[in-house]
């Protein structure tokens, strides 16, 4: 799935330990924010999309910073997990939520074309306004503390121990956790608040737990593709995935309902099987992103250039679960250091003036007095090489220099020789 080579060294309970924590950590935030955040609202007099705003940041307030907190307890931080700058988000953000977008509108307009969908006529104005608010709730609510305790702590938990398709596979059994756990601990928390409890089920609302769960699975394995599509801010893409997969659901869906401004009306309920074709359509889609995206890197590798985007900039765990190196220091890693002395290596290291050697009989060598102090100790400099002495006289004595041949007699201070 990844680049990232598994680290054999983790702890393995250690590693599922912090896995499920992440998991049980989000349906635990979850069902406290739900239940919480009507009572909330309701004793603020809160109305509209207040009332929604609520709940949502509930749910967000004590599942983002339990992350943050298990992060610095490692030394670690946000970053780690596949953030990065504001504009390396943005960017990441608009490739999830385009390629799920494309993916819904190519389906579903597949679907319309087989007069499995009948659209009502839109409202521009509303659509828009729904649109905005919903991403606002949908995020805090959603997108945001699910992917950074699931494709975020949970993925990169396991990445340090497994590769990437067992992580893929553990990220989205956690998924599956979440809702079952949430129906749990918001029916606690509605007994403790003296409001009526909701069922405990494997899915909420009384769905059909089967059909949930499998969509669900579908929905987790197309978030953690996503995930692994690009380099910088990995986990905005499966941030801005999710926002379009749960926009482009209650609109067509449920818009009537939510007063969106704009549905669709569907010839039979089968035609929501249209939902898992367009989770797979997009999968398809991450997973090109990032094979050509790997194959760009390869050419821009050979080229000897790197295009830009193509590396995280600074420290990141983004794509691959561990800090990678800074560009400054991947001159000095141990394969370009044996490169660098004469010896067999992979990866080509830059050759800086002070690596080139004189030709022999060409230059006059250093003084080992002005020599660089940075000499390799595994490579010791070579003794410098002999020089005629340059043509003077020497006191009491000729000088002769030799070595093209003939001979020459200059006269000393005592007279001419014969």
């Amino acid at each position: 799935m990844t680049g990232h080579r598994s680290g054999p060294s983790a702890p393995l309970l250690g590693t599922l330990r912090r896995a499920l924590g992440g998991g049980l950590g989000m349906g635990a935030a979850l069902g406290v924010g739900t239940e919480v955040g009507p009572v909330v609202a309701d004793a603020v007099g809160a109305g509209g999309f207040v009332a929604q705003l609520i709940p949502a940041a509930a749910v967000s307030a004590p599942a983002v910073p339990l992350v943050v907190l298990a992060l610095r307890r490692r030394g670690g931080s946000l970053r780690d997990l596949g953030f990065d700058g504001t504009g390396a988000n943005l960017r990441a953000l608009l490739i999830g939520a385009g390629v799920v977008l494309a993916a819904a509108a190519l389906v579903l307009g597949t679907g319309t074309a087989a007069g499995l969908l009948r659209w009502s006529r839109p409202d521009l104005g509303t659509l828009a306004a729904y649109v905005v608010a919903n991403g606002v709730v949908a995020l805090l609510l959603e997108a945001l503390p699910e992917e950074t305790t699931l494709r975020g702590y949970v993925w990169t938990s396991l990445r340090e121990r497994f590769g990437g398709a067992a992580s893929a596979l553990g990220t989205t059994a956690v998924f599956l956790v979440v809702p079952g756990v949430s129906t749990v601990v918001g029916a606690a928390t509605a007994r403790l608040l003296g409001r009526e409890a909701g069922p405990v089920a494997a899915a909420p609302g009384g769905q059909d737990p089967v059909g949930y769960l499998m969509l669900l699975t579908v929905f987790g394995f197309m978030l953690v593709v996503a995930r692994t599509a690009v380099r910088r801010a990995p986990l905005c893409v499966s941030i801005g995935a999710h926002l379009a997969f749960l926009t482009v659901n209650r609109v067509v869906y449920e818009g009537d309902r939510r007063g969106a401004g704009w549905h669709a009306d569907v010839s039979s309920p089968d035609v929501q099987l249209l939902v898992p074709v367009y989770l797979l359509v997009a999968t398809t889609g991450f997973a090109v992103w990032r094979l050509v995206a790997r194959l760009r890197g390869v050419a821009a590798r050979r080229r000897g250039t790197e295009p830009s985007g193509a590396e995280p900039s600074g420290k990141s765990f983004g794509h691959c679960g561990v800090p990678e190196a800074d560009r400054r220091d991947r001159s000095w890693t141990a394969g370009s250091a044996v490169a660098h002395h004469g010896g067999q290596s992979g990866s080509a290291s830059p050759v800086t003036p002070r690596q080139l050697r004189p030709t022999p009989g060409r230059e006059r060598p250093l003084d080992p007095l002005n020599a660089p102090a940075e000499t390799s100790a595994a490579a010791p400099a070579a003794p410098p090489e002999h020089l005629p002495d340059p043509p003077s006289h020497r006191r009491g004595r000729d000088h002769r220099r030799r070595g093209d041949g003939d001979e020459h007699r200059l006269p000393s201070r005592r007279g001419r020789r014969t």
